[in-house]
């Protein structure tokens, strides 16, 4: 099934419902800026803009289906006011009803940063930094790297290269507020995306 095709298809219906909403509203329950007439979200340290019309990178970059989607959700799944965290992180496997989507979860994550960087942790790393990562002190893994896909989503990627005994082994983390925020096919796509901007050359 042609996922492009789905994201394009659905894009519309949830770009209506937001087109009415007053985002000023919403502000610093997302983090999101206002700049004159735009709303500026940060996603995976880069500026992405809505007019009130449209979604657009403020490169003039084409902006995917897929992410279009996962903005949209954002602004619609907007709590009634900020939601405080204790800071606790889960799994993707441990939202409810993320079961059925665990195994694609993994194939299109987890699994390919294990493949594309065994025995490459430094490159691992550089990639990282080049896209907003935040290196953390964790001494059960050989790199813990903290990314921003969205201002109240972030994302812990850990890694932990292969051994003598072990093949390399990556895992996310999300805060458990994530939910709230987005659905767990737009959370899916978030490491998703991250995934392919690790790996792209």
């Amino acid at each position: 099934m042609d996922n492009s095709k789905i994201f394009n298809d659905v894009y519309p219906d949830l770009l209506s419902r937001v087109k009415p909403m007053d985002l000023s509203q919403k502000l610093s329950i997302l983090g999101i800026q206002k700049q004159g007439p735009l709303f500026i979200f940060d996603f995976f340290n880069h500026q992405l803009v809505f007019d009130g019309d449209d979604f657009f990178d403020a490169t003039g970059a084409d902006l995917t289906p897929a992410v279009k989607v996962v903005l949209c959700t954002y602004i619609l799944m907007c709590p009634e006011q900020e939601l405080k965290s204790d800071g606790k992180l889960v799994t993707f496997r441990e939202f409810s009803n993320a079961g059925p989507l665990f195994s694609i979860f993994t194939e299109n994550t987890a699994k390919i940063i294990q493949t594309s960087f065994s025995n490459q942790v430094e490159a691992l790393r550089h990639k990282c930094l080049k896209f907003g990562g935040t290196i953390l002190a964790n001494q059960s893994y050989d790199l813990s790297v903290r990314f921003r896909a969205l201002p109240k989503i972030p994302i812990i990627l850990n890694f932990n290269d292969a051994d003598k005994l072990m093949p390399a082994n990556a895992g996310f983390l999300y805060r458990d507020t994530a939910a709230t925020y987005l659905d767990l096919q737009c959370l899916t796509i978030t490491c998703t995306y991250l995934t392919g901007l690790l790996i792209r050359n």
